[in-house]
């Protein structure tokens, strides 16, 4: 038994020795003078897919290679190793950065790629704020016009088509969440702004319908002298309506607010 632990602690120690002596090789390599060796070895590690070891051994390279040949490699790499672990907002920030201080180098076209796509892996939910998705379609756009032979212009307009949607779904949820709340200003402004934004969007046919729903419900809260106007808004957004959804199933409901807008306004000037 005693034998049996012996063995146990020794086999314990020669991993804890060989953990050590792993550990103070790279930090050893860390604090070496010897910039060519790290620079290697940053590869080395980056190739092996060890992000955050290249990570550390280029940033410290980075003041070292500056104004030489070196430094468009090493600083490239390096806001790679941001976008492979996964930090996209340093990774955007330094593919920017890149692109602004190596704009003719070699790998000038794919950094100002990353850079949006960074922001494109940034972009959260729908119902979150979508200032990194504005941000990935604002750097998109500004790629493919840049560079609008590129192969991965393709890739590029599928994000963008991507993100848009996105904000489509958020003002298209936000537009309903007021309806509900009944804020029917703001849905009518919200709907109206949803087909000013997205002329081509699939649900335009629903939209237009919660249009004339929300008119008429904001006539029907206005004081008295501004809703002839906003009924008379609604009726024409039913005449619209009809004109480009004939076969609507929305249709009935569509024709019975017109005959009620079209009510409201005769008896309003009948009284008045």
């Amino acid at each position: 038994m005693l034998k049996q632990r012996g063995i146990l602690i020794s086999s314990l120690l020669v991993i804890v020795l060989l953990f050590s002596s792993c550990k103070s090789s790279y930090e050893k390599l860390r604090l070496s003078s010897d910039n060519d060796l790290k620079l290697t070895k940053a590869f080395e590690f980056y190739e092996a897919g060890e992000w955050l070891k290249a990570q550390y051994l280029l940033e410290d390279l980075i003041g070292h290679v500056r104004l030489t040949e070196k430094a468009e490699k090493v600083y490239f790499y390096y806001a790679y190793t941001h976008y492979h672990l996964k930090n996209y907002s340093f990774a955007s920030y330094y593919f920017k950065q890149f692109s602004s201080t190596f704009p003719n180098g070699v790998y000038a076209e794919e950094a100002l790629f990353m850079s949006a796509d960074s922001y494109y892996k940034l972009s959260p939910n729908f119902r979150l704020t979508q200032e990194d998705t504005e941000s990935g379609i604002e750097g998109l756009q500004v790629f493919v016009n840049t560079y609008p032979e590129s192969e991965k212009v393709a890739a590029s307009n599928e994000r963008i088509d991507e993100l848009r949607a996105k904000l489509e779904l958020k003002a298209f949820d936000s537009a309903k969440g007021y309806y509900k709340r009944k804020h029917y200003k703001a849905a009518t402004h919200t709907f109206k702004n949803l087909l000013i934004d997205y002329p081509d969007t699939k649900e335009g046919e629903y939209i237009r319908y919660m249009v004339i729903r929300s008119t008429f419900k904001y006539a029907q809260q206005s004081i008295l002298s501004k809703q002839i106007e906003r009924y008379e808004e609604t009726a024409l957004a039913c005449v619209n309506f009809k004109k480009r959804h004939g076969e609507s199933k929305y249709i009935k409901e569509v024709d019975t607010i017109y005959e009620s807008a079209n009510n409201k306004i005769k008896k309003i000037r009948n009284e008045h």
